[in-house]
């Protein structure tokens, strides 16, 4: 029987490759599955694979919205105080400092961002695990203050009036 396969802009995963897993260190062993990245904008998903007492050290922000939802375990945000169970929902807003985290058990977190994740790679990140997601809030506001530079500062604008 012939297979054929068709173009498609979806993705479909239906089996995760354990070779894909990427172990951070500096997190107590936390495990990161890239499920998809926007190449452009930094949004992206990810599963998480956090075994019991590891966490990100340090309080942090986000350059972008953070979203997660806990598949197994208990998962605390030692700052504010918050502990997702499986079922919860979490949601935290860009530029908002959290953490440390810590797992209570082992926990299967699903965790998405609307853009880039850091304005800048956190100390618990290496360069080669940040990649682009670290640096890629720095490119945006590199490109924003290069559109900003060349537009004219004191050309005039032309206005449409309305008749009215």
């Amino acid at each position: 029987m012939k297979k054929t396969q068709r173009r498609t802009k979806e993705i479909l995963i239906d089996k995760l490759d354990p070779e894909e897993w990427v172990t951070l260190e500096r997190t107590g062993g936390i495990r990161l599955y890239k499920l998809w990245e926007n190449p452009i904008t930094g949004a992206s998903s990810c599963l998480l694979d956090v075994p019991r007492g590891a966490g990100v050290p340090i309080r942090h922000r986000h350059a972008s919205n953070q979203f997660m939802y806990c598949i197994k375990g208990e998962y605390e945000y030692t700052n504010p105080g918050l502990v997702l169970k499986p079922g919860s929902f979490y949601m935290n807003p860009v530029g908002n400092p959290h953490g440390p985290t810590v797992a209570r058990s082992r926990c299967l977190l699903f965790e998405m961002y609307d853009g880039p994740h850091y304005f800048k790679r956190p100390s618990f990140l290496t360069d080669a695990q940040a990649g682009r997601i670290a640096g890629k809030a720095a490119t945006e506001k590199t490109a924003a203050k290069n559109r900003a530079a060349k537009r004219p500062r004191n050309a005039s604008r032309a206005v449409r009036k309305r008749p009215g």
